[in-house]
């Protein structure tokens, strides 16, 4: 089965980029794709997109599990935001998206994104700083 053949199966738009690289990492990797094989690939993903996310204290997205990935959306707590993941895991932030707190921004326009895998993180704390871990 090729991959225009699945796709077209499953009615999978893959307009998100972030899709299209977990199908093109799936064909890669199997040497017999399956819509179940594909299927279970995918459910392994949080996809927020163009989504308005607020909070009155904290907003953690925790890839422990599977992926994220955040694209077009705007994300605001007054105290912290902390986008982290594990091994094995990843998260994508960027491409139009926004995260704020009371006291910093961070902003990835068209194209831009941050991303973390392993055991990286990215936090928004609550006096103001930004800082990235590794």
């Amino acid at each position: 089965m090729t991959l225009e053949q699945l796709l077209l199966q499953l009615a999978l738009n893959i307009s998100s980029t972030f899709i299209y690289d977990v199908v093109k990492g799936y064909f890669a990797k199997e040497k017999n794709p399956t819509i179940e094989g594909l299927k279970a690939e995918l459910s392994l993903r949080l996809n927020i997109e163009g989504a308005d996310i607020k909070s009155n204290n904290i907003i953690q997205f925790l890839a422990q599990n599977g992926d994220i990935n955040v694209s077009g959306t705007q994300i605001y707590a007054s105290k912290s935001v902390t986008m982290a993941s594990s091994q094995g895991t990843q998260f994508t932030f960027g491409n139009n998206s926004k995260s704020s707190t009371g006291k910093s921004s961070i902003q990835a326009r068209h194209g831009a994104q941050i991303h973390g895998q392993g055991d990286a993180r990215m936090e928004q704390d609550e006096e103001g700083n930004i800082k990235f871990y590794t």
